[in-house]
């Protein structure tokens, strides 16, 4: 979630994409968050995008409360769409590095690929209140960062200032705002994309490559594509985080 959101086409690409797959790191995170979420709790999520993530919970979890924000008119249109037949779910536009709530208005805060402020997380959090953050690992879509070097939106990744003690870096940026880390694990799979089309949907999407323009750079994700190309598609990894933190 930037500071002036995704574009209507942006939100259309990552609404498709999600639908079309059921990822296993979308499972992982909505595991993690299902089990600290108890009934009547109240749960925000900052840039929530198209909404996935609490449309999974909010159906898992029909006596919680969910909220979701975010700065992108275009992806609160779909996320109202998606949402429309779930009664706990609420939907605000707004920025996640200002949130628009009061102190200790909510149980469970949770964030996925998106811009916010770690302490205006806590401050929203209720005392006991658990944080969950998925982010991205530094080997994440490793294969378009070497075929586009020089070229890389580097606010879409993720590039650490010590490869070697990465998670060290992202605990620190969380306990600073005054967060107790529990836990942080780290997963590396392998995505498939089935066509050129498909991850230039993925390059135009996010978007990982400045100035991406489907027809000058096709030659170059062509040659990317024979490069990493196997039996199940196109290989691109993806490496990303679930960090759990708590507040007393």
């Amino acid at each position: 979630m930037g500071i002036k959101g995704d574009t209507e086409r942006q939100a259309t690409l990552r609404n498709e994409m999600i639908k079309r797959r059921k990822r296993p790191m979308r499972s992982n995170y909505v595991l993690k968050i299902s089990s600290v979420v108890k009934p009547w709790m109240k749960l925000l999520d900052v840039g929530c995008g198209t909404a996935h993530i609490i449309e999974d919970l909010a159906v898992r979890h029909e006596n919680a409360i969910f909220l979701g924000l975010d700065v992108s008119p275009a992806m609160l249109k779909i996320a109202k769409l998606n949402t429309m037949r779930l009664p706990n779910v609420i939907l605000v536009e707004g920025d996640g590095l200002k949130l628009p709530f009061l102190d200790c208005s909510f149980d469970v805060v949770i964030v996925r690929l998106a811009e916010y402020s770690p302490h205006e997380v806590y401050r929203v959090l209720k005392k006991g209140g658990f944080f969950l953050e998925y982010g991205l690992g530094p080997e994440a879509n490793k294969e378009i960062v070497e075929f586009f070097q020089g070229r890389i939106e580097k606010e879409n990744f993720f590039f650490p200032k010590n490869f070697e003690d990465w998670k060290k870096e992202v605990c620190e940026k969380v306990a600073d705002a005054g967060f107790l880390v529990e836990s942080l694990d780290d997963y590396k799979e392998r995505e498939y994309h089935r066509s050129i089309e498909e991850l230039m949907n993925l390059i135009e999407m996010v978007p990982l490559v400045k100035n991406f323009d489907r027809e000058k750079d096709k030659e170059t994700v062509n040659i990317l594509a024979k490069r990493y190309w196997s039996k199940k598609g196109i290989q691109i990894t993806w490496h990303y985080y679930i960090l759990i933190a708590k507040r007393f």
